[in-house]
């Protein structure tokens, strides 16, 4: 015999999304639904469906199957001082769905593109994002910017010399971070997803002009290999 039990039946748990569990008479969870919409509620059929064992998924029933798939690249083939590259997450939106940009209400995530907290020497900028359209929730007065189809998000990044690791195959620095993002429908949204990403990069000197004050009163400096020897003592340092 399987149970059902809902945060309904515990309010003071405090859980941030509508949950239900089925459990079986060892009371190891045998199905989950959380919707991340407190208005939705799995229906009584899908419940019964669950009690019976059969295995019952609320977003699929919703989107036929479908769900927002990702993939993320990094745009260039090297990351020098001083030059910004871009991480492109793309993602592909089955009708009917949409993703959400910044800034959303508590229990929703915006898509976007996010490094890692711990990484050092890489810096990200104001990310490039297409045109959104204004979209009014029922009930409680937000009004969400949302992505209509597929969508294309770029992230500026640049490295400040400290990044670099030293190798026997040459000079390198390392992108790390994720995408996050949350499809949702007219009627409510499915649970929020990440995908992790890993570049890592060569790090190629900038190319610099002449750096010298002008032909025929001293030689010229060459400007590119000068910080080429610069870059290489702080990078032996750190």
């Amino acid at each position: 015999m399987n149970t059902l039990i809902s945060e309904d039946d515990h309010p003071w748990y405090g859980i941030p999304f509508p949950g239900v569990y089925v459990v079986d008479e060892t009371g190891a969870i045998v199905q989950k639904f959380f919707e991340n919409n407190f208005h939705v509620r799995p229906g009584p059929e899908q419940l019964l469906a669950a009690l019976r064992g059969e295995q019952v998924d609320l977003e699929e029933k919703r989107d036929g199957g479908q769900d927002v798939s990702v993939q993320v690249e990094f745009d260039g083939e090297s990351l020098p001082v001083g030059i910004t590259r871009q991480i492109v997450a793309r993602f592909t939106v089955p009708e009917g769905l949409h993703l959400y940009d910044h800034p959303v209400p508590e229990g929703l995530v915006a898509a976007s593109i996010e490094l890692d907290d711990d990484l050092e020497g890489i810096v990200a900028y104001t990310p490039i994002a297409p045109v959104t359209t204004s979209l009014s929730l029922a009930g409680d007065g937000h009004t969400l910017q949302v992505y209509d189809g597929d969508v294309v998000l770029r992230l500026p990044v640049a490295q400040n010399g400290r990044a670099i690791v030293k190798d026997d195959d040459g000079r390198w620095v390392s992108v790390r971070g994720r995408v996050k993002w949350q499809s949702c429908d007219d009627e409510a949204c499915g649970v929020p997803k990440e995908e992790p990403f890993a570049f890592k990069v060569p790090a190629a000197f900038t190319v610099l002009g002449d750096m010298g004050p002008g032909e025929g009163r001293v030689p010229a400096m060459n400007g590119a290999a000068h910080f080429k020897k610069m870059l290489d003592r702080r990078t032996s340092k750190s």
